[in-house]
């Protein structure tokens, strides 16, 4: 490792362990809230671009659920042709979608009023920005968002299907004509669809905006902190789950279970750091959940600008 790389790491594990003590100083009920819909405990977005063709969708399976991600085309006045951005990945989709969500449930609307001109200030308040590539990669996950298709299957106990079609995001000016070359300056507003809004109301997952701080680079333990607010406090008894079922759920971009199992305990070990009220363990056969206290206690708390 050059020495430039020694003080990069340097720097990302003090920034790191400066989240992990101001998370561990706030009290839990002063934790600032971020919300994702309960379907998305279950299945998640890729962890890498997929970099799909038009024609394929994304599936990821665990257990009763099915999560499929559709490209749709987004058209083009400049060139008067039909483009295909992609689908939404990574950790930054993950809680930008948290952010978009907590402002829609905070303003009681699923049309969120935003100036585009604070769009640094928004990226900086959930440690997303550290210069202008970030804040180009947080456009594009957004334009990602407003040009994909969200389909959450269950399957029922009696063998049925219940399917739920969620168009997330709307109301972006994709190819604005004062930038025609940059992806995403939205207007004044963004605009949940119907659908999606209706679920997210229905079935809304606090999480805690401190806590992802410190998982902000990491998609794996993002889900599986996700995973964990969803799960742990509603637990009646300890919950034990295979190596192989957990591959299943976060492990579907690793081919070896080994390197599975190495990746997965150091990305557990770093939400038990964000997350210390969590209990869970593992062992060879696999994993222990227990009941715990879930990440966040109270109501809506947002003080995103």
């Amino acid at each position: 490792m050059s020495e430039n790389d020694e003080k990069k790491l340097s720097r990302y594990a003090e920034s790191r362990m400066r989240l992990v003590m101001d998370s561990f100083n706030t009290h839990p009920d002063d934790r600032e809230h971020l919300y994702m819909p309960v379907a998305l405990a279950h299945v998640y977005f890729p962890r890498r671009d997929a970099k799909l063709d038009p024609t394929e969708s994304y599936i990821h399976k665990s257990g009763d659920f099915q999560l499929n991600i559709s490209q749709l085309p987004v058209h083009n006045p400049h060139t008067g042709k039909n483009e295909f951005i992609g689908i939404p990945f990574g950790p930054k989709s993950r809680l930008l979608l948290g952010v978009i969500n907590a402002l829609a449930l905070q303003q009681g609307s699923n049309k969120i009023d935003i100036d585009a001109e604070s769009l640094p200030k928004f990226l900086q308040k959930i440690g997303l920005t550290d210069g202008g590539n970030q804040i180009n990669q947080a456009r594009n996950q957004l334009a990602r968002l407003s040009s994909a298709l969200i389909s959450v299957s269950y399957r029922e106990s009696d063998g049925s299907t219940t399917h739920g079609q969620m168009p997330i995001v709307k109301g972006f000016d994709l190819f604005p004509r004062s930038q025609p070359n940059q992806l995403l300056l939205w207007k004044r507003n963004i605009v949940l669809s119907l659908d999606y809004w209706e679920e997210l109301q229905k079935h809304p997952l606090p999480l805690s905006l401190e806590h992802l701080r410190i998982l902000s680079g990491n998609a794996r333990a993002i889900d599986f902190y996700t995973f964990l607010a969803y799960r742990l406090h509603s637990l009646k008894k300890p919950l034990f789950l295979t190596w192989a079922t957990m591959k299943e759920i976060f492990g579907g971009d690793i081919g070896r279970m080994a390197d599975f199992k190495v990746k997965m305990k150091h990305d557990a070990k770093m939400v038990k750091m964000a997350y210390s009220e969590a209990k869970f363990s593992f062992d060879d056969k696999g994993w222990t959940f227990e009941r715990s206290l879930a990440p966040i206690q109270k109501k809506l708390k947002l003080l995103l600008p």
